[in-house]
């Protein structure tokens, strides 16, 4: 805190910011020239972000913007309160836009999950865990901390996950995990004759004629390595792109999403990736639902999808 005591300074490795705080508003005040160095983007970029955060009626101006009269300026300025500064935060497209996300989504996580959220640096040590402990052990059920219905609803809870890649996807933030190593190396071949045993051969003559060979060359693809290490190391890596590169070239005259299905779940099988604690570790209608938007959403989004399909498979 600094002497005046409705004046906050953040700092955050290079980045310094003197907040306005209005305890009595629960909120904080940001001009656009600090929006635009809390975010790392040009003020322009994050006026017209406020812009369309009003005029689409996300948030009313009236109540989130307040003038205000700072030194060295002979005009008030337009300061933004803290839902001004989270609409934004969740639009703009930066380091620190994802950086802003990942500590949002955690609070509101935490909050959903346990009932609560506390910030450790407005506690002493001592005042934050003895909070926790008074919380920790106040009505709980099953281990959580129980709240009332008014205030957080029981499905948010449940689909937190699903929600929180929704957002994920929808800011281009998808956080891939780790992956595994493949231990089986799939053939042209052994596809093939997977492709000419399965159900769908009966539906058409066209059915698994290849229009090329494009079909040969993704499976290829998977595996190429440079300067000794793969393209694509990780077993997740290689199934995405796999569904991904048989979809997309539409190496057959009919049924390339089936293939490409199919395939997919031969080459996680043999990786012995298919199942987990004896459960499909992708559903049929996740399968599904990954493989049509594949065939329908242009170049730019391949990354996107890519990261999408290895967390899910992860």
């Amino acid at each position: 805190m600094s002497e005046d005591k409705n004046v906050i300074k953040f700092i955050d490795n290079e980045l310094s910011l003197e907040v306005q705080v209005s305890p009595e508003e629960d909120t904080v005040w940001l001009d656009q020239k600090q929006l635009s160095e809390l975010f790392d983007k040009d003020q322009s970029v994050i006026s017209r972000h406020i812009k369309k955060i009003f005029s689409e009626g996300e948030l009313e101006e009236g109540s989130n913007m307040q003038k205000m009269h700072i030194a060295n300026s002979d005009k008030p300025v337009n300061f933004y309160n803290l839902d001004v500064i989270i609409s934004v935060g969740y639009r703009v497209k930066s380091h620190r836009g994802v950086q802003f996300r990942k500590w949002a989504n955690k609070i509101l996580r935490e909050y959903l999950i346990k009932g609560y959220a506390l910030n450790p640096k407005v506690l002493s040590i001592q005042d934050y865990n003895h909070v926790v402990e008074i919380l920790d052990n106040y009505r709980k059920v099953d281990g959580k901390l129980t709240v009332s219905s008014d205030s957080i609803l029981d499905f948010l809870i449940a689909y937190s996950d699903g929600l929180k890649i929704l957002d994920d996807y929808d800011h281009h933030s998808i956080q891939v995990p780790e992956g595994q190593k493949a231990i089986y190396k799939i053939t042209y071949e052994e596809c093939m004759d997977v492709i000419k045993k399965s159900k769908f051969q009966e539906k058409g003559d066209k059915f698994a004629i290849e229009r090329d060979e494009s079909f040969r060359s993704s499976i290829a693809t998977i595996y190429q390595s440079f300067g000794g290490d793969d393209l694509y190391p990780s077993l997740e890596d290689k199934a995405a792109h796999l569904l991904y590169f048989i979809t997309k070239n539409h190496s057959f005259f009919d049924g390339n999403k089936r293939i490409a299905a199919t395939i997919f779940l031969y080459f996680m099988d043999k990786n012995e990736a298919l199942f987990l604690d004896n459960k499909k570790r992708i559903s049929e209608e996740t399968l599904a639902t990954l493989t049509i938007p594949i065939a329908s959403r242009g170049p730019k989004d391949i990354e996107l999808i890519l990261n999408l399909i290895k967390l899910l498979i992860k």
